[in-house]
């Protein structure tokens, strides 16, 4: 519980500092506080059952008659057989394979955490996967590279004309933006909310609807909302009428497509009807620009450049942002919640490590006689502590390889839940390769440092002591 309680302190302290909040108190939750009482007396009681129920059962004659822990001998079974069958590797590597699965509930056992363990890293990498893949797609949206906001709006061809005057853009366009409130039919109202309105015929937006349609050239009252919209507004549907909060001037408009966007609530209109209903036909307060080269350098460079000339042709520039750092502001609201996921990955895969090291030190104590029996023929320490630790290994590489194919489905399941909590529709799914490969190396570091020290005090077993071993 006092770990618990400074893992909590410090995991919130975190998080906090990603959206600059101050943390006024820290205290903790009861019901939390009674769950990890009642996990920590129940589980260990029901981990138990089996073992007793198991003990009790054993007749006297075969309690009398077991010789103790190494009475499983390898042989017996199918898989057994077929291991038998493999060659072409050395004598201790084949030892180390046959004994991996000498003790088959044993492994199971030790494998259900590490694979667990597995699954999760490798789907919570997917899901950072899938976010990142979904927030490309947020941004291919509107392919743009650099865009400038100004203080007022400005005629549409003056805007596009300046933009392009600047060396390195190569196309521009100017649309109208402006905040919003919806007005709730209880006379309440939301949250703010976006309204874009591209210019007609644009060629920078490509929407990725998830319902109806985008707008076309004759709608007038026609609106596209985003699912970060619906998340906000849940009660609002395809082809339902929505009543929007304009410079203080409520207007109605038809909900006719429903597309992937950002996550904040956005709608988009016709640039040409927002501006008869709004004012200022004809004008606009936003450009966005695409450039030569794409990188987050050369948008940097250009934005410094766009703000100097529009500033010296007149024309008051409110802010600039780049494509590639607001990519990188979006993704950092997305880091809280991958790094709390890998925070309990990381937490199974040491429990998992530590289940290992238990496991092959109960190995190593039931086949101490058989150590003792290699000694005495002349094995050497390092063959002995290779034996041990490649058993170990191999245990990790098995779990890898399950966790492989457990992580398909389970980052699946993850990322559309991830999805539909955040907003409001599924993540463009990836399965993470890289995140299988560093689950890799982490399964054979994980293993083979969990293998090492039962492994070392199997290499210093003497043959007296063997003889000594009851």
């Amino acid at each position: 519980v006092p770990l618990g309680a400074l893992a909590g302190h410090a995991m919130t302290a975190y998080m906090a500092s990603f959206i600059n909040f101050d943390i006024s108190s820290a205290e903790i939750p009861p019901q939390v506080l009674a769950l990890e009482v009642a996990v920590g007396l129940v589980v260990p009681a029901l981990a138990a059952i089996y073992p007793i129920l198991s003990g009790v059962r054993t007749s006297e004659a075969k309690a009398m008659s077991d010789y103790g822990l190494g009475s499983v001998q390898f042989g017996q079974g199918m898989l057994d057989r077929l291991l038998e069958r493999v060659r072409g590797l050395s004598r201790p590597v084949l030892l180390s394979l046959r004994n991996t699965f000498r003790r088959k509930g044993r492994l199971a056992l030790t494998l259900t955490t590490l694979v667990l363990g597995g699954a999760i890293f490798i789907a919570v990498f997917s899901v950072r996967a899938s976010l990142l893949t979904t927030l490309d797609s947020w941004f291919d949206l509107i392919d743009y590279d650099v865009y400038v906001t100004f203080n007022r709006g400005y005629r549409v061809d003056q805007l596009e004309r300046e933009a392009l005057l600047i060396p390195g853009d190569t196309e521009a366009e100017a649309w109208r933006f402006n905040m919003a409130r919806r007005k709730r039919p209880d006379g309440t109202e939301g949250d703010t909310m976006g309204i874009r309105a591209p210019k007609l015929g644009s060629n920078l937006i490509s929407p990725t609807l998830v319902e109806g349609r985008w707008l076309l050239p004759e709608d007038e009252n026609a609106i596209v909302l985003n699912t970060f919209m619906l998340k906000d507004e849940p009660d609002l549907q395809l082809g339902d009428e929505v009543e929007l909060t304009i410079e203080g001037e409520d207007h109605k408009f038809r909900i006719v497509g429903i597309m992937k966007g950002m996550p904040f609530s956005m709608g988009y209109v016709n640039f040409d009807y927002f501006g008869q209903i709004v004012g200022g036909a004809g004008r606009a307060g936003v450009v966005f620009v695409q450039t030569e080269r794409h990188d987050a350098v050369f948008q940097a460079r250009l934005e410094k450049e766009m703000e100097k000339h529009f500033e010296a042709a007149g024309l008051n520039v409110n802010s600039t942002m780049t494509r590639a750092r607001e990519s990188g502001q979006v993704a950092s609201q997305f880091n809280v919640l991958v790094v709390f996921l890998l925070i309990m990955a990381v937490l199974l895969a040491v429990v998992g490590g530590i289940g290992l090291m238990g496991t092959m030190s109960l190995n190593v104590l039931e086949r101490i006689r058989e150590i003792g029996v290699m000694r005495a023929i002349g094995a050497s320490d390092g063959a002995v502590l290779q034996v041990v630790i490649v058993e170990g290994v191999l245990i990790g590489l098995l779990s890898w390889l399950i966790s492989i194919v457990l992580a398909w489905p389970l980052s699946k399941a993850l990322s559309d839940a991830v999805g539909i909590s955040i907003l409001q529709a599924e993540l463009n799914y990836t399965f993470s390769v890289g995140g299988t490969v560093i689950w890799l190396v982490i399964a054979f570091l994980l293993s083979a440092l969990a293998s090492f020290w039962p492994a070392r005090n199997a290499s210093r077993v003497t043959v007296r002591e063997v003889l000594a071993y009851e």
